[in-house]
């Protein structure tokens, strides 16, 4: 993993990697979890390391206000334009999904907007060129904290999914080496 890699352009190339748009979709529709927020803990795990508890609470003071109030009401907007409003609205569908388009693209700048603050908020913390190991471990304890924090127990198909994120996130990651640390990680927590 290239340690200057920005938070914003990490998030982007992970979350193209194949099956990790599907994963990070499922945990947060199961669980609500802010998808940012998870790519932050493992962009963090890579490049510097376990957040501390102060750090995390940075974060989360931000990034769930954020989300709840700007990036979740755009995602609603658009979603039910797509699945109901454009076709039982009685506006044409053009000028609406036209609409829908726009408030995509809001709500894209918005999840920007996020990241560029998360980043911003760590600026301080020292870059780190940890080995594969501890991108691994300082990656699963990130995410063992954001998960705690939203009181979840994860089942196996969410831990599976989880992994999958972690093994796309860094590079040359075993997935089964993964699965088995995040089953550890989560049972001694």
């Amino acid at each position: 993993m290239e340690q200057q890699t920005s938070f914003w352009d990490f998030a982007v190339g992970t979350y193209r990697k194949p099956g990790v748009a599907e994963a990070c979709l499922s945990l947060q529709e199961q669980y609500g979890v802010d998808v940012n927020v998870l790519l932050y803990c493992c962009w963090y795990g890579c490049t510097r390391g376990t957040l501390d508890g102060p750090a995390m609470e940075r974060i989360l003071s931000f990034a769930e206000p954020w989300a709840e109030n700007v990036v979740r009401p755009l995602r609603a907007a658009r979603t039910w334009m797509k699945t109901i409003g454009c076709t039982e609205a009685h506006i044409a569908g053009e000028d609406c999904m036209g609409l829908r388009e726009e408030i995509k693209r809001a709500e894209f700048k918005a999840e920007r907007l996020q990241e560029d603050r998360m980043q911003e908020l760590t600026r301080g913390a020292f870059i780190q060129n940890v080995e594969i190991t501890s991108q691994i471990n300082s990656t699963l304890l990130n995410l063992l904290s954001y998960i705690r924090h939203c009181g979840i127990k994860l089942d196996g198909k969410s831990s599976s999914g989880l992994a999958h994120i972690v093994t796309a996130a860094i590079s040359g990651a075993d997935l089964d080496a993964v699965t088995r640390s995040l089953g550890m990680k989560f049972q001694e927590n």
